[in-house]
């Protein structure tokens, strides 16, 4: 499987806001509370002034966006955040997750972050398996009703790293 990792251009903010609530509602029947929120943050973060910390990266094939993954900065100046990771189902296990993760985190390296956080919840194994191995480790969890179509309570899971 022949793909490239760069930075999003204009106008896919779209892709990623719309990826997210797909895939979200179809494997795993998260509602509106969850895609409206996952919707605001690619549109708010496609919308604002660009700068040198913050980016979007996109996995692309055959001119197909397939994947995507958000570096924000948080309100403390060396802790960075990353937000709205997704591999589409299809491309899933050909290493396009980890292409995209190891090039965010070059990216974190080079904004001169100390830490990472992400949130993630509970019924997303893969990625929480992903983020572990890449040395990402829990520091927090709270209880989640509000996703679920199913009525499900989830764990929202906040994990972080320390950059070298």
């Amino acid at each position: 499987m022949k793909y490239i990792v760069r930075p999003y251009r204009l106008g896919e903010g779209k892709y990623v806001a719309e990826a997210h609530k797909r895939i979200y509602s179809e494997e795993y029947h998260w509602g509106k509370v969850f895609t409206d929120y996952a919707m605001q943050i690619a549109l708010e973060f496609a919308a604002k002034e660009p700068n040198d910390r913050e980016a979007v990266l996109v996995a692309e094939s055959e001119e197909k966006l397939i994947g995507c993954i958000m570096l924000c900065e948080t309100e403390t100046p060396t802790v960075g955040q990353l937000r709205m990771f997704l591999v589409e189902e299809k491309y899933r296990h050909y290493g396009i997750g980890t292409a995209l993760t190891s090039s965010i985190l070059r990216k974190a390296k080079e904004a001169s972050f100390k830490e990472l956080i992400l949130w993630t919840a509970s019924p997303l194994t893969a990625a929480i398996r992903n983020y572990e191995k890449l040395c990402f480790r829990f520091v927090e969890e709270k209880d989640n009703c509000e996703w679920s179509l199913d009525g499900q309570k989830l764990k929202e899971i906040k994990m972080c790293k320390y950059l070298e």
